[in-house]
């Protein structure tokens, strides 16, 4: 056998490995349904936490949603935690509080997101602790959903969906990129080993959060989402993941390119603070389109002897169908789940299209240093306060 030709094999092989993990992780999205909702008497109490930074134009809009949950209003909490905005949104908050009990407006004591979600979590009532973006949307059922799945399967952290919605080119590519990595990080987790998670819908135990330390001796403000998820599984916590419409988010794409850059480059920065073996995955995952591509260039049927060109061009043939196929199946499936429509053209171009950006961003992370709101969000010296012992 030529060097060619067992090039040709080994890429086919690591090709049907990918499509058989992938495959795997189709299957367990809806291998498992969502409990039932429980009766009033059972349902546990829930600390809803919002940190906000400018969010004058969302906060009102996620407040209402959580007002409107049909979950007995004795036994949850909204701590919107303000990380020193300047638009306006605590006097909003402020003024809805005093016709909510349950609302609580807090200053946060730090700087950056996971500050405010450390402070916040010290002065939560309820062991169950729900995050929420302050831009975010939710439909009533979502605090039933996710509080019967964590009772049911005794979970330290449950990782819930979040739905992208836009319009145009860029509103299409920001949905369809979404659709595969909501696939990949409630598939991952059912399979026993997650790899991404959504501040935006992300649910706990706060015992389990005390216990693992939460955001101290981070120095980064961003990535709470990757973080804890992280440190849950270094200690060993249990994670699981829900599948429903019903518990889902929906957030708005970015609607500028310079705002789309900007988050990429944020969203893969985080991954340098707590690497691991997901993060190692996720990038050979990143940059196996550009190996096929690499492959595919190098190849001539011409200039190639024998029968091995033809097994080579079906052995390159195959690689690309296996890539592809399950990445469409598992995107579509997910739509199906969100109660979403598309089209299968659209998520092959944007799953082309992030192909191309997505290892761009990744290395690029390594030397550029977003902001976020008018901060750095990478490497500060105190990105939360420390905890006291569980």
């Amino acid at each position: 056998m030529s060097a060619a030709l067992l090039l040709g094999v080994l890429l086919f092989a690591l090709a049907v490995i990918q499509a058989a993990v992938i495959n795997s992780w189709r299957a367990r999205l809806t291998a498992t349904g969502v409990p039932a909702p429980a009766d009033a008497h059972d349902l546990p109490g829930v600390s809803v936490i919002v940190p906000m930074r400018d969010e004058a134009e969302h906060i009102a809009l996620l407040l209402q949603d959580l007002h409107a949950q049909r979950y007995p209003s004795d036994r949850v909490e909204v701590l919107v935690v303000d990380d020193d905005s300047t638009d306006g949104s605590a006097a909003i908050v402020e003024g809805m509080q005093r016709r909510w009990p349950a609302l609580r407006l807090l200053r946060s004591d730090g700087m950056g997101k996971k500050a405010a979600i450390g402070m916040a979590v010290l002065q939560a009532q309820h062991d169950l602790v729900l995050l929420t973006d302050a831009d975010a949307r939710c439909g009533p059922e979502r605090l039933v959903r996710i509080a019967r799945t964590m009772e049911a399967e005794r979970l330290d952290l449950l990782i819930a969906p979040v739905w992208t919605e836009g319009s145009g080119l860029l509103g299409a590519l920001q949905e369809e990129e979404q659709a595969a990595l909501l696939g990949v990080a409630i598939g991952s987790a059912r399979a026993g080993a997650p790899m991404l998670a959504y501040g935006a819908n992300l649910a706990f135990s706060k015992a389990a959060f005390l216990a693992v330390g939460g955001f101290s001796n981070d120095h980064y403000t961003s990535g709470d989402d990757h973080f804890l998820l992280h440190r849950m599984r270094a200690n060993g916590r249990s994670i699981g993941a829900l599948f429903s419409a019903e518990a889902a988010v929906v957030t708005d794409a970015e609607p500028r390119w310079r705002g789309f850059v900007q988050q990429r480059l944020r969203w893969a920065g985080k991954m340098r603070g707590a690497f691991s073996m997901s993060s190692a995955l996720a990038l050979v995952a990143l940059f196996w389109p550009w190996v096929l591509v690499t492959a595919t260039a190098q190849f001539s049927l011409t200039g190639s002897i024998g029968h091995h060109a033809w097994y080579r061009a079906l052995l390159l043939i195959g690689a690309w169908a296996l890539w592809i196929m399950p990445l469409l199946g598992m995107a579509r499936d997910v739509r199906r789940g969100m109660g979403r429509s598309g089209s299968s053209v659209r998520t092959l171009f944007a799953l082309f299209c992030f192909s191309v950006y997505a290892p761009v961003f990744a290395l690029l992370s390594q030397v550029l240093r977003p902001r976020w709101k008018g901060r750095p969000v990478h490497r500060l010296r105190r990105a939360g306060r420390p905890l006291p012992p569980p």
